[in-house]
């Protein structure tokens, strides 16, 4: 009897034990926390356990934040992250921060001072401006972070003495999307960074757009770069594909569309490089592919200089350059398996009606080279006595410089799937609107000729 009551009373206090603890909350539970102006961001962050959701009301928060636990940081339209001018704004040190929607301003000026310094991985940083800023976003030796939606200005002055939009030092597996930078010394820089994603992505009124540097494997496609002083600097690295850029307006006269430096495995496709100072330059290129771009209104279409080898570049379009290219070293071939590309002063034959040049197209002219000794002779640019210049260069190749590296040049620029569909779309609206008027004067005459 007395065994049967203690483990009665063993029961219950069981029970009432497991009741206490049930009403009394998760010490890991996620959180959701509301901050309003004149509270503290930080001191609510070091109070907040891992994944807590932390609601930032409209309204200017003074300091900088360091963050060492996975949470949510989320701004209220309108809220305002200002540091003091020294040092870095927010620090992530933690994984799995997302920093989202707010308006961070006042980093410091030295040295790698940031709106936001990240050193973990798995973090996501999206529609957030950055004003009056260094660096915008730099990225130490993380993996996995996603930069997205992100509106970044650099302090005023001469790019010189800024830091870069997004900075990639030994970063991996990043993804960039949708980013407007402008007013920085870089872009995006990548530092050693391996296996990027950037896309959509636009860069105005820096020095170089892109910045690849040391880097390994990357993708960067629909993203755009102008009015910087270059484009695309590519040095030192392997393993990136450029694919449906715009690139346009980098006129700086020490500027390029897309430089690419001792570099390999580089391939530039179905990118547009319009209105540059020069439009491609390869410096000790190798292995790289460049296909179906156009190269059109450049100063400089393409730029040939150092040692190139085993480049193809083949169904590009090099309408309206200046120069069409300015080459100093010896040039090998660049067409493949008969394709070659469409250059707009070939002025070859096509006696088989085949669309391919009978002779190579010469780079390289003699007037090329006057002209960047003496670029007053641009002048005279498809003028009627330097046409004459260049057809006395074909029956004469001794006047040339270089010889042919286009074996294969087309004779009618070439048509990408874009533009074909809209130039059958124009041809087929055309046809119609002909249609149609043949149709009513048909009937017009028809009409008369009965009432007569």
């Amino acid at each position: 009897m007395v065994k049967r009551i203690m483990i009665r009373k063993l029961f219950l206090l069981f029970l009432f034990i497991g009741v206490i603890f049930s009403l009394q909350p998760a010490v890991n539970a996620e959180e959701e926390i509301v901050v309003k102006p004149g509270e503290s961001i930080q001191k609510v962050i070091g109070q907040a356990v891992e994944g807590s959701t932390i609601l930032v009301k409209k309204g200017q928060y003074q300091g900088s934040l360091v963050i060492e636990k996975p949470v949510q940081l989320i701004g209220e339209e309108g809220a305002i992250i200002a540091g003091d001018g020294n040092g870095n704004v927010i620090e992530v040190k933690a994984p799995n921060v997302v920093i989202e929607n707010f308006i961070i301003e006042k980093s410091g000026q030295r040295d790698t001072d940031a709106g936001i310094w990240v050193e973990s991985s798995n973090n996501l940083i999206q529609h957030n401006v950055f004003k009056e800023i260094h660096y915008g976003i730099y990225v130490y030796k993380g993996a996995l972070n996603r930069i997205v939606d992100n509106q970044i200005t650099g302090y005023n002055g001469h790019f010189s003495g800024k830091g870069n939009g997004v900075h990639l030092f030994y970063a991996e597996d990043t993804e960039l999307t949708g980013n407007v930078i402008q007013q920085v010394q870089d872009g995006i820089y990548f530092d050693f960074a391996k296996n990027s994603t950037v896309k959509g992505n636009k860069v105005e009124g820096s020095r170089y757009g892109y910045h690849i540097m040391y880097a390994k494997k990357g993708l960067l496609t629909e993203n755009i770069s102008t009015k910087n002083i270059t484009g695309v600097m590519i040095m030192d690295a392997d393993d990136f594909n450029l694919t449906d850029n715009v690139i346009a307006e980098n006129l700086d006269y020490r500027g390029h569309g897309i430089l690419i430096f001792d570099s390999d495995r580089i391939n530039i496709m179905n990118n547009r490089v319009t209105f540059n100072n020069t439009g491609l330059s390869l410096q000790d290129a190798r292995d790289c592919k460049i296909e179906k771009n156009t190269f059109a209104g450049n100063y400089i279409g393409l730029d040939l200089k150092d040692k190139n080898e085993r480049n193809t570049m083949i169904n590009n379009n090099f309408i309206g350059n200046i120069v069409q290219t300015k080459i100093f070293t010896a040039v090998e071939p660049m067409d493949l398996n008969g394709q070659g590309n469409y250059w707009d002063d070939y002025s070859g034959m096509d006696l088989n009606g085949d669309g391919i040049g009978d002779i190579p197209y010469e780079s390289g002219k003699l007037f090329d080279k006057l002209v960047e000794e003496n670029p007053m002779l641009q002048f005279f640019f498809e003028s009627p006595t330097i046409k004459l210049w260049s057809s006395i260069e074909k029956i004469f190749p001794a006047f040339s410089g270089e010889k042919g590296m286009d074996r294969y040049p087309y004779t009618q620029p070439v048509q990408y799937e874009a533009d074909g569909a809209s130039l059958d779309a124009g041809r087929n609206w055309l046809a119609g609107l002909i249609g149609v008027v043949m149709v009513s004067l048909g009937i017009t005459i028809f009409y008369r000729g009965r009432v007569l």
